[in-house]
């Protein structure tokens, strides 16, 4: 199954918040399931998902596409390489989805994005890949040109 998630679903947090979700429906559509084989009256309401999840489910018909989409998605979250940004102040959900679309379309399409934020960065951002980290924040250029600091002060 090949796996296109939303940009929404940007982290692992968010995967496994994802994965719940689906687990939940797959509980409900399998009583559903057994209740319209013994002709049941009685019908439930499909639990309340996300707009992610309900966007995945959309594509199953049946309880084997619920469990494969959650398998794949388990070994998805196992597999998939991440990076974590961190910003200067906590990321707006269009910054959010802004980052993740193009991390997704310029460095893979199945990274999994997480956020963070620290406030002594001023602006700018760091991005952590395993052990690399390039920092691109404020407080890093100030810190490398702290020599220089002082004289644009004086002309402020």
């Amino acid at each position: 199954m090949k796996l296109k998630l939303p940009d929404s679903i940007a982290s692992s947090m968010d995967l496994s918040s994802l994965l719940i979700d689906l687990r939940n429906y797959s509980r409900w559509f399998a009583h559903e399931s057994i209740k319209k084989q013994v002709n049941a009256k009685h019908v439930s309401e499909p639990p309340i998902v996300s707009d992610a999840a309900t966007e995945l489910i959309h594509h199953c018909t049946n309880k084997v596409d619920i469990e494969n989409l959650i398998n794949t998605l388990e070994k998805y979250r196992k597999s998939a390489p991440s990076i974590t940004i961190t910003l200067a102040a906590p990321p707006t959900n269009g910054v959010k989805i802004t980052l993740v679309s193009w991390c997704r379309k310029n460095i893979a399409p199945d990274i999994l994005v997480s956020f963070r934020f620290n406030s002594i960065l001023l602006g700018g951002m760091v991005i952590r890949c395993g052990s690399r980290i390039l920092d691109l924040s404020f407080r890093r250029k100030i810190l490398a040109a702290r020599q220089n600091f002082p004289e644009v002060l004086r002309h402020v």
